[in-house]
């Protein structure tokens, strides 16, 4: 068994990623408080958001099993066109849109978000997060004005650091820097650190096989191969 990550063949349909689907929703139902209809928490006033990829209708499927989503309560975002068409022929009652998310944050049906889950797969730490994650800016903070609250779930690839010969725990602390920085303008009463999000001395054990949760992030395998995912969890006030 490899403790590498293949993202090529990694399936996003089993229980690994199940168990984190859920997790998600029990954090928001642990931890947010305004992005619920009421103290009940049993249906959510605002729209979720979420690449979609292949399996992204599990999301659905999940949310409405539980019957948290709102009326119409759903943007889902991909690059593949035809995908979208798919899913908008399929449900044409929830939000699609076909493009780079970071192109529509602006877009209309991304005005009531006040969930995003980037489940996008990436590789911790890559250069392409770090130049598009501050777009999100405007998205938090027009969802923290609306709601007073906004969630944030990004599940990125924690193993693969290794082949570019970089320390898994040091890739993480500098991904939980990133966040921490770019997040912190969003929260002129509040402070938001790296430590609040990672704690200090969580490095060594992240480089060994540690699998469990580390403040806001959940490390687990994603999938019999063995890799590791680092899932942030973050509910912004």
């Amino acid at each position: 068994m490899t403790n590498l990550s293949d993202r090529q063949h990694d399936a996003f349909d089993n229980p690994a990623k199940a168990h984190c689907r859920d997790g998600n929703l029990r954090v928001l139902r642990a931890a947010a408080h305004l992005l619920w209809e009421d103290d009940n928490r049993l249906r959510l006033r605002c729209d979720w958001c979420e690449l979609m990829g292949a399996t992204g209708l599990l999301t659905i499927d999940m949310l409405e099993r539980e019957g948290v989503l709102a009326a119409g309560g759903f943007v889902g975002v991909d690059l593949d066109r035809p995908r979208i068409d798919s899913f908008r022929q399929r449900r044409p009652d929830l939000k699609w849109i076909a493009g780079n998310l970071y192109e529509h944050l602006h877009a209309a049906e991304m005005a009531n978000v006040g969930i995003l889950n980037l489940d996008e797969y990436g590789e911790i730490g890559n250069r392409s997060a770090e130049t598009d994650f501050p777009l999100i800016h405007g998205l938090v903070r027009r969802g923290l004005e609306r709601f007073g609250e906004f969630a944030l779930f990004w599940n990125q690839d924690l193993d693969s650091v290794s082949r570019r010969r970089q320390y898994r725990g040091q890739a993480l602390r500098r991904h939980a820097d990133m966040v921490a920085s770019v997040l912190q303008d969003c929260l002129p009463r509040r402070e938001l650190t790296s430590a609040m999000l990672l704690p200090a001395g969580s490095e060594a054990h992240i480089d060994g096989s540690f699998v469990g949760v580390l403040g806001a992030f959940e490390i687990y395998r994603g999938s019999a191969r063995g890799h590791r995912m680092a899932n942030l969890r973050l509910i912004l006030r």
